[in-house]
């Protein structure tokens, strides 16, 4: 009888074979919608700004009062232009010419309100201090730009930095800082990392399918989907507070998703086309065998994502909100997109010598799986040792996390190669260190509603916050109650980022500001970057329990829906937190560590909250989806009885096979070796697959981790460790080997059954040959003929009895 071709079942099937027979008008349909997403990121509509403060925090409150009191109700963009005389000082000669010169050409530029000569009258108003320093070398040029702190105009700051850094020469030398000129910098990308990642990844693709269309069959998806979510983030830009991570984070997820399940299906689709499928067939199959996977494991991450952003507003908050637009994009792409492509690549998705060779015998050679096996091999014989191992070795990189400083940096932490670290370095030797970081202070005065209240004026809290120890100065800069709160302007010794400055926050707000507005209706708010990044971290911490406990939930009942396993989803889903936690563990080594921060070419630093969470996201939500595609090709064929759904018919009767092999020769069914290579067989033919997907994103990220600035480093160092522990110790080792122990356990409790099942046949067995025989030997004369006869016939009936109960324990 001939080997029939599988149809797909279910409605992922019926959606696969469609997109497979109609692949051109689904590639048109794809082709319609990726053009306008191009056109909205080229038209630049995206407005990313970087999140001050969590909402409803101290430092929020702060900052909403200083840009209530600012000049068009927002926080200023003031960037700093930072000028050190190489011979002399500032004040004469071809220095001062050049300093007038670039102040005259800054102020002509577009988008730029005012600049301040440090040698004018509103240059100390300005900088807050003195624009000149004691030794007469380094001044400080401020330009107020015409957009906001929170969301600058960056083509406007970049040709101020242009501008700017034109006149550095051997008379001056020109640096800049300030928020537009930050953000430029983080965004500033090295071309060469980024051209080695792209070659390797081409490589490590090619090797693992070893065709050039597949690889762009791979590619292209992937490619779409990263695009249109970058293009779906900046829609929600123009209506919600994103930061400058967003897309890249929502970049990653679409990206990944979809490359991973697309490598896993072009692989599948050449073992179909392989063994005989047609095109559609093949296409179909492939892209049906993981499509439960990628719709439980998605939409399971989109909720996850969208439960977070609601109960995590302040955290993680619309980020959440791009991340699961973009998980469903994913989604669509595999189950839509994919299919398309896989029907119209065909037999060219196999290499060279494959096609030949099909083209010739009709089918292809079986792949050998090589190191792959060794290893599946070995995990399928030592199961518990290898989850017992790993687990350790999980739990230790987890516990790193131990320690982690959450906080801000800033610009004295990026590598000397960017202008903003050279400004902040000249600041802090011509000024001091808390001239990069002032804390500000919103002084609301309040109503009186009783004769007996008062009011606390600006001036005196400023007189009373001089006095603390750590200030250089405290002064009003604005101050118009017409507007609303007056701002005073607190410019400690202490750097931003140091453990001085965050003690002068928590000084002022627990001690000096208590005692000095109580009894009145005064009230006033601290805020800063020093105090901003305070209160983020602490609400980063309150909030971690809650998000590592829908990433265990999330885990733990995508993998219970797939395999109905509650163990196995307990320990799935703990090893995806410890992966979580380890990504986060990671920067605590590699920033806040002397010599490791060294050979980064950065100095220590805590860890910034808006680059944990994009980790944090970025890991959890490309775990579930490849966990549940390994899986569901990992249970395939462990049954040859009753073979799960999805499990191809070739997979079964070669099951089948062997196993008739095995009684012909005389040797017993063995369930757990049956299982145990089945397993380590579609560990063999998937396992490395699954792989490379996360090997093409490590690459991808270390080329992020070799960015100059310091935040860029961070975020591809998380991602890329992330990635690593989630394929080497998780996708590799503990669900293969929670599978194996998962079905030994099953193969276990099924014998126990059996035998007990048997010993009550026995019993029974026993009873009917007894009564037979008492029949006989009651039921007639015993001396008679017939008597005889019916002994011996009731023997007989009783034997066979017998016979009948205990044959299948003999057999």
């Amino acid at each position: 009888m001939t080997d029939r071709p599988e149809r797909p079942a279910g409605v992922v099937g019926i959606i696969a074979r469609s997109c497979s027979r109609h692949r051109w008008l689904v590639l048109a349909v794809w082709l319609v919608a990726f053009v306008p997403a191009v056109q909205h990121i080229r038209e630049g509509g995206a407005r990313y700004a970087q999140e001050v403060a969590p909402t409803g925090s101290e430092s929020a409150r702060a900052m909403d009062g200083v840009a209530r009191a600012s000049p068009g109700g927002r926080l200023p963009d003031v960037e700093t232009i930072v000028v050190r005389a190489r011979r002399g000082t500032v004040d004469g000669g071809r220095a001062r010419e050049r300093i007038t010169a670039l102040v005259a050409e800054i102020g002509r530029l577009p988008g730029v309100t005012l600049v301040a000569d440090p040698a004018g009258p509103i240059g100390a108003a300005t900088a807050g201090v003195d624009p000149i320093s004691a030794d007469r070398r380094t001044a400080l040029v401020s330009v107020l730009m015409e957009d906001g702190a929170l969301a600058p105009d960056l083509g406007a700051v970049r040709g101020v930095l242009e501008a700017a850094r034109a006149y550095d020469g051997p008379e001056i030398q020109v640096e800049m800082a300030g928020p537009g000129a930050t953000m430029i910098g983080s965004a500033d990308l090295s071309p060469a990392p980024l051209a080695v990642a792209a070659f390797a990844v081409i490589v490590l693709l090619g090797v693992t399918l070893r065709s050039r269309l597949a690889v762009v069959v791979c590619v292209l998806p992937a490619a779409v989907c990263a695009v249109m979510a970058v293009a779906v983030t900046a829609r929600l830009s123009e209506t919600t507070q994103l930061t400058p991570f967003a897309p890249v984070t929502a970049a990653v997820l679409a990206f990944g998703m979809c490359l991973g399940g697309a490598v896993v299906a072009v692989h599948r689709t050449q073992s179909a086309l392989l063994s005989g499928q047609n095109r559609v067939q093949a296409a179909a199959l492939a892209a049906t065998a993981s499509g439960s996977a990628v719709v439980v494991g998605g939409l399971g991450v989109t909720l996850a994502l969208l439960v977070t952003a609601a109960l995590l507003p302040s955290t993680f908050g619309a980020l959440t909100l791009a991340s699961a637009a973009a998980t469903m994009i994913s989604v669509l792409a595999l189950l839509t997109l994919l299919p398309a492509l896989l029907a119209a690549g065909g037999v060219r998705l196999l290499g060279w010598a494959e096609r030949h060779y099909l083209a010739m015998a009709g089918a292809g050679l079986a792949r050998r799986p090589g190191l792959r096996s060794w290893w599946a091999a070995q995990v399928g014989r030592y199961p518990a040792l290898v989850a017992i191992a790993v687990g350790v070795l999980l739990m230790a990189l987890a516990n790193q996390t131990d320690g982690l400083r959450v906080g801000g940096g800033d610009a004295g932490t990026d590598p000397t190669s960017m202008t903003t670290r050279r400004a902040y370095d000249l600041v802090s030797d011509g000024f001091f260190p808390g001239l990069n970081g002032p804390v500000l202070l919103a002084v609301d005065r309040g109503v009186p509603t009783t004769p007996a209240e008062r009011i606390m004026q600006p001036d005196a809290v400023a007189a009373a916050v001089r006095g603390t120890p750590g200030v250089w100065s405290a002064d009003v800069s604005l101050d118009d109650p017409a507007r609303g709160p007056a701002v005073i302007r607190v410019l400690p010794v202490a750097g931003p980022r140091s453990p001085e400055a965050s003690d002068l926050v928590r000084r002022l707000r627990d001690e000096v500001l208590p005692a000095t507005l109580g009894g009145t209706v005064t009230t006033a708010a601290v805020g800063g970057p020093t105090a901003m990044f305070d209160d983020a971290a602490e609400d980063f911490r309150s909030t971690l329990p809650l998000f590592l406990a829908v990433v265990l939930l999330t885990v733990g009942l995508a993998v219970y829906v797939v395999a109905r396993s509650p163990v196995l989803s307990v320990l799935l889903g703990a090893a995806a937190v410890l992966g979580v936690l380890t990504s986060a563990g990671v920067l605590r080594v590699l920033f806040q560590d002397v010599d490791a921060a060294r050979r980064l070419s950065v100095m220590t630093s805590p860890v910034e909250p808006f680059v944990l969470v994009p980790v944090m996201v970025a890991v959890f939500g490309l775990a579930p989806v490849m966990h549940l595609i390994l899986f569901t090709r990992l249970r395939e064929g462990s049954s040859v009885e009753a073979p799960r759904p999805g499990s191809g018919r070739g997979e079964a009767l070669r099951g089948a096979a062997r196993l008739l092999a095995r009684r012909r020769d005389g040797a017993r069914p063995d369930p757990i070796r049956d299982g145990r290579d089945a397993i380590r067989r579609g560990h063999a033919d998937l396992g490395h697959v699954v792989l490379t997907m996360n090997f093409v994103m490590m690459f991808a990220f270390l080329a992020i981790a070799a960015q100059p600035p310091r935040t860029l480093k961070m975020l591809g160092c998380g991602l890329a460790v992330g990635v690593a522990v989630d394929a080497v110790l998780i996708r590799a080792a503990i669900l293969p080997a929670a599978v194996h122990l998962g079905q030994r356990w099953a193969t276990d409790r099924a014998a126990r059954g059996r035998q007990g099942t048997a010993a009550g046949g026995k019993a029974a067995g026993g009873k009917a040959a007894g009564g037979s025989g008492g029949g006989a030997g009651t039921g007639t004369s015993p001396d008679s003929k017939d008597s005889k006869d019916s002994k011996g016939s009731g023997g007989a009936s009783g034997g066979k009895i017998a016979g009948g109960s205990g044959a299948p324990l003999v057999r």
